[in-house]
């Protein structure tokens, strides 16, 4: 299995923005002194759930700072992004970090942001795949002319082109079906996350991606490639014991489940489209069911080595291959995070290496 960490930069009480980023910008550096394989960068706006608002500068940032590890985008939202300046800008981290860049990409799903980009929501999907068609053939073709819905590009010349050829690894966050099955036709790696609920939701996930990586023909090897990158993200805290994991952490937690439900559920679902009401309203009524004991007993990886080691097994026997160790959340100290990431990559990573 790989590990890499994951990086929200969430701007809890009591922390100046410029603590929060640098803070962050530290932690990927020790992330390479600890020998993690991966650092993780995500993208939000306009909330104290995450100040990540331009992840091709912070992958810019994490290569200047870091030799070793990859970088990778976990993701950048499409619908937010000109193609032709996103294609800039990450072949310009990609050549930075030297080859280091791998590119997730997502539709968004957080209405504040839609509403703030003045982007309807509704589009997020045309959207997303006419960037990702753009983005290709900037990437690869010496000049490009396009005729989409969205963007016009006549004969447009994008340089340099990124280090690593034809282009960087992809990956797609995928959180719904169509989601699934358009990054397995695409022959791409899926990210999914852990938020509430067990890792064992995402068994079905998998057996869609299979099922349709089947049916596209590919073969048993690329399969086992592919679900080898799968990646999912997850709160992981290690300490001496489970009790001081859960009893020290549970604020922190708590205060990300509430930015995370305020961030991801319209204040009034009833000013939201009305093909979006039914999914939010959903999600509003899953949410408000969840509670500490359930997220203690099934979500969150915390506790001694052992007891997140077990966590980890979990995940490998499902088949994920890449776990994205979310372990900065909720403003938790910087020394309680240094230590939980030394106990995870001294005494636990090392049991999933082959």
């Amino acid at each position: 299995m790989r590990f890499g960490t994951y990086f929200f930069f969430q701007a809890a009480p009591g922390f100046t923005h410029e603590d929060v980023i640098h803070n962050e910008l530290e932690q990927m550096e020790w992330s390479e002194e600890l020998g993690f394989d991966e650092v993780w960068l995500t993208e939000h706006h306009f909330i104290e759930y995450g100040l990540a608002v331009d992840p091709a500068t912070l992958a810019a940032a994490a290569a200047a700072r870091t030799r070793r590890v990859r970088i990778g985008l976990a993701a950048a939202i499409l619908p937010f992004h000109h193609p032709i300046r996103l294609a800039e800008q990450l072949a310009l981290a990609d050549i930075i970090s030297r080859g280091r860049l791998d590119v997730g990409v997502g539709r968004g799903n957080r209405p504040v942001e839609f509403a703030g980009y003045k982007v309807p929501q509704t589009e997020s999907r045309e959207r997303f795949d006419e960037t990702i068609d753009i983005l290709g053939r900037l990437w690869t073709e010496p000049s490009v002319t396009y005729d989409g819905k969205f963007y016009k590009l006549d004969n447009v010349r994008v340089i340099p082109k990124p280090f690593q050829q034809p282009t960087p690894p992809m990956y797609q966050v995928c959180v719904s079906k169509d989601g699934i099955e358009s990054a397995a036709l695409r022959g791409w790696p899926m990210l999914n996350s852990v938020l509430y609920g067990s890792i064992d939701q995402h068994v079905q996930s998998r057996d869609i991606y299979v099922a349709t990586l089947q049916k596209a023909g590919r073969s048993q090897a690329d399969i086992e490639a592919l679900l080898a990158q799968w990646g999912v993200s997850r709160h992981i805290y290690v300490a001496d014991s489970d009790e001081e994991a859960f009893e020290f952490a549970k604020p922190y937690e708590m205060w990300y489940q509430d930015s995370f439900r305020r961030f991801v559920i319209p204040e009034r679902i009833e000013d939201a489209h009305p093909t979006l009401q039914p999914a939010f309203r959903g999600m509003a009524e899953r949410l408000s069911k969840v509670t500490w004991e359930d997220l203690r007993a099934e979500t969150l990886a915390f506790g001694t080595p052992d007891t997140v080691a077990r966590h980890i097994e979990r995940m490998r026997e499902i088949g994920v291959g890449q776990v994205l160790c979310w372990m900065n959340f909720g403003g938790l100290p910087q020394a309680k995070i240094r230590r939980s990431m030394e106990l995870f990559a001294r005494e636990v990573m090392p049991r999933f290496r082959s």
